[in-house]
């Protein structure tokens, strides 16, 4: 027997090198059609088994075990990704030209390899061992071969495509100069819609298509990245944390075992994410009778998502939650060790006006996943409101939110990323006073705060007392103590009911800025 690994390399650049919605959605239904639609569609021409439309891989009378008459098994087919098990190496070749010719041709422009193992024998090689060495394999010939990009020279000179870097092909139905990329992706934006559509049991309030999001009046929009903690540590080590009755046992003693477990893993954690993102849904406000959210990525424990930016955050938190509280109750998920109190998640928002370039907005966003990772394996959100356009440079722009006024320990003027869950359980020198989810509602509420039609806090107080920040950690702290008496609940944005800023053991914090800046953006339904 041997292992077929398939697996779309360059994702982000390529769902996210174009500044158009529509090529954005058209480009991840390709990137999961790859996985999933092409796959299926190769087996059946390669061995007339037929998994197109049945698509339920966990039962084994339809994706049968190999024997004398079947041929192949699928491990797992998942956006983007597929593993199977062939009979022998020329089968697997098949496969993968079958599918790598189709992309040359239906989805130009994406990045698909393919390799195939050694022959081992299924009764006493571990499988876990031969696809830890494919994954190797599939890094090693990518450094071999030419990025996609090289296949659209620009010799001799032709015209640009007008929504993306690349050389035009002909010119659409519009009179407008397309590329090949651009034309397949944007054919493929309705699929990817109406797949959302199907997994949320077709809510008619979603957009059916990337023009209705553009019709429902958002001036701010949010870019929503998220994605699950210590994945990648669980599938390296499947099979030292699977439990058997009640005990820890080495999956890769009983090949059968390990395969059904891997594939069962992967299909909840498909479930699970898209449970959480239907769960999530409930917290948007219709605007214009829509639900102002567009998924582009939406599959085993990633979610992206473009919606109304004065809603992202509450999206993000629910989002959070019940991914977690889905895989802490799912049979398939808790029978990992290392997984059996559930996966937390992390994720970074980043809200743009809605003319912003959707790519520098979803690079911020990414960047700030990153920040929010660091903090794991809590679940954390970091977020950040562009006000201006000076370029989405998380580093530059934190850096712009930390002074050096002479304090042996520098001072932020932000409490992000924060803790979404109060139980946290990271290791006691990180110190989570200030920066967990609650803190940030509390805050929030105390400036958002009316009475008989006005805010108790003053906007006026309020900016003033931001400008002072920026200012130093002295200057700010003179201003708060000339309005505390005059306005008692500002109490309720100090960590220790005196002062602006709090010592977090490395530096001196602040919440009121994240509390002034998000209070515009707390819309939605708790």
């Amino acid at each position: 027997m041997n292992l077929v690994l398939i697996e779309t390399m360059g994702n982000q650049a390529y769902i996210f090198s174009s500044n158009k919605l529509k090529e954005n959605v058209g480009a991840s239904q390709l990137t999961y059609k790859v996985g999933t639609t092409f796959v299926f569609d190769a087996i059946f021409q390669e061995t007339q088994i037929d998994l197109r439309h049945n698509n339920k891989l966990s039962d084994p009378t339809i994706n049968k075990p190999i024997s004398n008459s079947h041929h192949i098994e699928v491990i797992f087919a998942v956006s983007g990704k597929a593993l199977l098990l062939v009979e022998n190496e020329t089968l697997g070749k098949k496969i993968i030209a079958n599918i790598t010719t189709r992309v040359l041709k239906e989805a130009p422009g994406l990045e698909v390899r393919g390799v195939v193992s050694p022959p081992f024998d299924f009764n006493n090689d571990s499988i876990h061992k031969f696809i830890g060495e494919l994954h190797k394999e599939l890094e090693f010939l990518r450094s071999r071969l030419p990025n996609p990009s090289a296949r659209f020279q620009r010799l001799p000179i032709v015209a640009n495509c007008a929504t993306s870097d690349l050389p035009a092909s002909f010119v659409n139905k519009k009179n407008v100069e397309t590329s090949s990329v651009s034309e397949k992706k944007q054919q493929n934006c309705d699929d990817g819609l109406k797949r959302i559509r199907l997994i949320t049991e077709n809510d008619s309030k979603l957009p059916s298509t990337v023009d209705e999001l553009e019709d429902l009046g958002c001036d701010w929009l949010g870019i929503v990245h998220a994605d699950g903690n210590g994945l990648g540590n669980i599938f390296l080590n499947f099979d030292k944390h699977f439990i058997k009755n009640g005990t820890s046992f080495n999956a890769a003693l009983d090949n059968r075992l390990y395969i059904d477990q891997i594939r069962l893993f992967s299909l909840a954690l498909d479930e699970c994410t898209e449970c959480a993102f239907k769960d999530s849904l409930a917290t948007i406000k219709s605007k214009n009778r829509g639900i102002p959210i567009v998924a582009l990525v939406l599959g085993g424990d990633d979610l992206t998502v473009i919606c109304d930016g004065r809603q992202a955050l509450k999206f993000t938190k629910k989002f959070i939650d019940s991914f977690l509280a889905h895989t802490k109750k799912h049979k398939h998920i808790t029978k990992f060790s290392i997984a059996k109190n559930g996966i937390t998640t992390s994720a970074g928002v980043a809200i743009v006006k809605n003319h912003f370039p959707f790519y520098a907005g979803y690079t911020l966003a990414e960047e700030l996943l990153r920040s929010a990772k660091k903090e794991k394996p809590e679940s954390a959100i970091d977020f950040h409101i562009l006000y201006d356009s000076s370029g989405p440079d998380l580093e530059r722009i934190r850096a712009e939110l930390t002074l050096n006024d002479g304090n042996p320990k520098k001072t932020l003027l932000i409490a992000r990323p924060y803790f979404v869950s109060d139980n946290c359980t990271s290791e006691p020198s990180k110190n989570t006073n200030g920066r967990k989810w609650s803190d940030l509602e509390k805050h929030i509420q105390a400036v958002n705060k009316e009475i008989d039609g006005r805010k108790e806090l003053p906007n006026s107080m309020l900016h003033e007392l931001r400008e002072g920040l920026f200012q130093g950690k002295e200057a700010a702290e003179a201003k708060l103590r000339l309005v505390l008496n005059r306005y008692p609940l500002f109490s309720e944005l100090l960590d220790d009911k005196t002062s602006l800023f709090w010592d977090s053991g490395e530096e001196f914090r602040t919440a009121l800025l994240d509390a002034v800046d998000v209070s515009e953006f707390w819309e939605g339904i708790a």
